[in-house]
């Protein structure tokens, strides 16, 4: 796990700055504290900081082939590199160490640009071909692993973190404001935009081909292309069990290729039955020596302590456990402010770097459990689609009526699950598409909430609920479902997990300088749970019915039978209370009024109204805190 960058001049001009890569490397050692590495021609700098977890003698970066014509700096994990290794060796490669980075080289050598499609693993590769005079950078198939990149006129310029980017002096900070109203609307920014208007992310599963003055960059793995299609057949019994049976092969699979490290590792425990599978399958290969980590609330509606304990006994593994109270909260909020150069509103990114901060005392890579719920049903949003379906079924006159009966009667929420707070929107976007709706649903500002949100002199001619959806779209562009739940897994997946989640996992624990591995995002896995029937996913109203099939003989009933979950943090209750005078603070209206951004008499309506109890607006109050810390970390000081 490493953070690379580099500067390359397309026409071979010499760079202006040449120590500017240098400045660029020192901003990500949090990523790589354990070594440092350099390649520099007159016209092109490359460098990394490396963190350790592979081969730590020999395996140090820059990487090259026989002749030193290829060369590569690289961040991640390759999890095939032994047979990948073997294959070369074979061939008459010869390679000069034993780290997984570098059959990259010697594969590129084989296969050219098109290597990055025999890689089975998580990455962000930057591989300069001196024979060609071309440059290749590439993520990997889910986007675990992040790349930024500027381009001006004759000058391209890429990191792993926008942090390192903003070290080269003619990159401006100038904000995006499309890519902000999205970011109130989604609560992240959807690649390829960033909050920065010059600064671009490279989409997951795409490859950025460098040569000749010319700048490509097109996608080498497609999610589409592995969908069940319109009107495959009827699903049988028989296709069950035999799913079962090779799904629980492939979960093994991918976590076994994930344990191999030279470095001490373990695993993040929530009691959910993603996590608790890895560690059925880490235990069975080494029991009784697995550390298990888990974090604890005070508040019950958030702590899932009981569960993660059952695991743990379940499995004998070596647990620990991390106590998260408001002072932690708090440390945890103002330190990912100064490591988060994009907002993210996503709360629970302040108890995985809590957890991995706690973790890295003990370990150096942990294994989690992201992605099952996208690839296998799990969110209650997809339940909520069905129900929609057999609402708007409905006469008009019916709906009126219960729309009316909801609002009167569901009580305001502050709960780990505000039931209120989603049936409310449920009932108010029911009728919307199928994706809109399911968006709204997710969203952290609603769209008419949106409209009223920014300053007149921000927003431009259209109201920002017109133009909200273009990235669900692009998304979506030229894909084909079986049925309404295949769409909405496949949207999850390329927009909620790769800008959302698998950002706050990167972000949170490589602040801590620890590597964090997701078995269930082996493209392997992916492509298998993209050509299941959604039939088989969501059961009636009951989530990931053939994943729990599938790990029920390796884990406890109470695990596969428990209600989901989210990994959150008790927000609403913590806004009205002890964190209420630095959120009055920060959303003061003369200060709001001053930066222009936002409609400040409203946002201070908004505060009211929560604060009183009269409304939760958890999502909408956090989205626009967080984005406040953020502007003052990266925008306003600067």
């Amino acid at each position: 796990m490493c953070g690379i960058c580099g500067i390359y001049n397309l026409a071979h001009d010499p760079l202006p700055d040449p120590d500017a890569v240098g400045r660029m490397a020192e901003r990500l050692i949090h990523r790589g504290p354990d070594s440092h590495g350099k390649f520099a021609l007159p016209y092109l700098s490359l460098a990394i900081r490396r963190l350790s977890i592979i081969d730590l003698e020999t395996g140090d970066q820059p990487l090259a082939n026989e002749t030193g014509e290829v060369v590569v700096v690289f961040n991640g994990e390759i999890y095939n590199y032994r047979e990948l290794r073997e294959t070369l060796l074979a061939k008459g490669h010869h390679f000069k160490t034993h780290s997984d980075g570098e059959v990259t080289a010697h594969l590129y050598e084989e296969e050219g640009p098109d290597f990055v499609r025999r890689l089975n693993g998580m990455f962000a590769i930057a591989l300069w071909d001196s024979r060609a005079k071309r440059l290749v950078l590439a993520r990997d198939r889910a986007g675990e692993k992040p790349l930024f990149y500027w381009q001006r006129g004759g000058t391209l310029a890429f990191a792993s973190e926008i942090k390192s980017l903003l070290e080269y002096p003619p990159i401006s900070r100038e904000l995006d404001p499309k890519a902000i109203e999205q970011y109130f609307f989604y609560g992240y920014f959807p690649a390829p935009q960033s909050v920065f208007a010059e600064i671009s992310k490279l989409p997951a599963a795409h490859r950025m081909v460098v040569e000749g003055g010319r700048v490509q960059i097109d996608p080498y793995w497609r999610l589409q292309d592995h969908l069940r299609p319109p009107g495959a057949g009827a699903w049988r019994e028989n296709d069950e069990h035999e799913a079962v049976e090779e799904l629980r092969l492939k979960i093994r699979a991918a976590a076994v290729s994930r344990l191999v490290s030279d470095v001490p590792l373990g695993v993040f425990l929530s009691g959910g039955v993603d996590s608790s599978a890895i560690v059925a399958v880490m235990s069975e290969l080494s029991p009784g020596n697995i550390n298990s980590f888990s974090v604890a609330f005070p508040e019950r509606g958030y702590n899932e302590e009981n569960y993660a304990t059952l695991v743990a006994h379940h499995f004998r593994t070596r647990h620990h456990v991390l106590r998260a109270d408001e002072p932690s909260l708090r440390e945890a909020l103002l330190a990912l402010a100064a490591y988060l150069d994009e907002p993210l509103a996503d709360p629970a990114s302040l108890p995985t770097w809590l957890l991995a901060r706690f973790a890295r005392r003990e370990i150096k890579v942990a294994l989690s459990g992201e992605g099952g719920d996208e690839l296998f049903g799990g969110y209650p949003t997809y339940q909520g689609a069905r129900l929609a379906d057999y609402y708007c079924k409905l006469p008009q006159f019916a709906r009126r009526a219960i729309r009316g009966a909801v609002e009167r009667a569901l009580p305001v929420s502050s709960s780990a699950a505000p039931a209120g707070l989603f049936l409310r929107r449920f009932f108010a976007h029911a009728e919307r598409e199928l994706a809109e709706r399911h968006l709204i649903w997710f969203g952290m500002f609603s769209p008419t909430q949106l409209d009223r949100l920014f300053s007149p002199d921000w927003k431009g001619p259209q109201p920002p609920s017109r133009e909200i959806f273009g990235p669900l779209h692009r998304a979506l562009e030229g894909a084909r479902f079986e049925d309404a739940i295949a769409e909405l897994l496949y949207l999850d997946f390329r927009l909620y997990l790769e800008d959302n989640l698998l950002v706050k996992v990167d972000r949170a624990s490589m602040a801590c300088s620890l590597e964090l591995r997701t078995p269930l995002l082996d493209h392997r896995l992916i492509e298998f749970a993209a050509g299941l029937p959604s039939s088989a996913k969501l059961k009636g109203f009951k989530g990931k019915s053939l994943f729990k099939k599938a790990v029920a003989p390796w884990l406890p009933r109470e695990i596969t039978e428990r209600q989901k979950r989210g990994f959150s943090v008790p927000i609403a209750q913590w806004m009205r209370n002890e964190l209420r005078p630095m959120l009055d603070e920060t959303l003061a209206e003369e200060k709001l009024r001053c930066q222009g951004i936002f409609n400040a008499r409203f946002v201070r309506q908004m505060l009211a109204e929560h604060w009183s109890g009269k409304a939760d607006h958890r999502r909408a109050l956090w989205t626009l805190f967080v984005f406040e810390l953020w502007h003052r970390q990266w925008v306003a000081r600067s």
